[in-house]
């Protein structure tokens, strides 16, 4: 009877340690998706380019009909060297330039909307910064194939998905340690419920970007290369409906001691006005290195580039 009563307490023992185990092991399983699932939610929410309104000088600022009178030089007319850009002495210059959407979720620029300089930030800034500076030297890519790995390395999206056209134009782009930086990183298509976790608690502005940062991965994810399908994505429809607190085309301080006004014609091309004052000696302009950032949220920030838009004068 002992025997049979020890039997009985030690497969009791069994199934409870067995159940405890079972209990540990859904506790661990639990945990490490909770981990993994924090992990990417902290991925999908940081962003790749921060740079915003709040990094602008908001005090220096002159009206948008300052220098109407003035005679301007156009430099379109004017040697450019990419070390040291364009040597501008005092006096009104202006430009037409090829400019990128930073900022996928957003309003198109329109003449609501007024800009100013900021400087670029972000986790992904040395590499959005390549690919727009060395473009200059790499004129033979398409506009949209550029815009298209901005577009994909700012929502995130895994390197390996971005068609060849754009694996190539990467290549060409970026150095050896940006491109391997550039493959580690990235994500696929996230589902619902994962997204719903990340976007609990967000201005419902954030969570419009993050939407359409999850669309261009599911873009890539899907192995699709119409661009017009990725801009759709890209872009919120419409005008932004909330007026600039800085009117289109104001002018603004640049930290290099001249003033620049902003003007957008859409995301891809934007004129640009320098006035660079007497009390100044000369000036390097080189446009790659601003940001043109809008007073409005909901907005695009543009990466000006160095190349001409010349032939879109009228």
């Amino acid at each position: 009877m002992k025997k049979l009563m020890l039997s009985f307490l030690l497969a009791g023992s069994l199934l409870a340690n067995a159940q405890i185990l079972d209990l540990l092991k859904d506790k661990v399983k639990d945990k490490t998706a909770s981990l993994v699932g924090d992990k990417v939610i902290g991925a999908i929410t940081t962003e790749a380019i921060s740079t915003s309104f709040k990094d602008c000088n908001k005090i220096d600022v002159k009206n948008a009909d300052f220098g109407k009178n003035e005679k301007y030089t156009n430099l379109c007319n004017v040697n450019f060297f990419p070390s040291e850009g364009y040597v501008l002495k005092p006096g009104f210059y202006t430009v037409e330039l090829k400019s990128f959407c930073m900022h996928a979720g957003t309003y198109a620029p329109s003449k609501g909307d007024g800009y100013l300089y900021g400087p670029l930030k972000g986790q992904k800034k040395e590499i959005v910064n390549s690919l727009i500076k060395n473009w200059y030297k790499n004129q033979d890519i398409p506009q949209q194939t550029v815009q298209a790995l901005v577009w994909g390395i700012i929502a995130k999206s895994s390197f390996k998905n971005m068609n060849p056209d754009m694996q190539l134009a990467a290549m060409k782009l970026l150095s050896k340690n940006e491109l391997l930086s550039l493959t580690k990183m990235g994500l696929d298509f996230v589902p619902a419920s994962v997204m719903s976790r990340a976007k609990s608690n967000l201005p419902q502005s954030v969570q419009m970007v993050l939407e359409a940062e999850n669309k261009i991965r599911n873009f890539f994810s899907s192995s699709s290369s119409n661009y017009s399908d990725l801009e759709r994505l890209a872009l919120l429809g419409g005008v932004n409906p909330v007026t600039s607190e800085i009117a289109y085309g104001s002018w603004g301080l640049h930290p290099n001691g001249y003033w620049t006004s902003y003007q957008p014609h859409g995301y891809k091309q934007m004129t640009v006005r320098i006035y660079v004052p007497s009390t100044i000696n000369s000036v390097s302009y080189i446009p790659s290195d601003d940001v043109a950032v809008p007073a409005n949220t909901g907005s695009q920030r543009l990466k000006v580039s160095d190349i001409l838009n010349c032939r879109s004068e009228g």
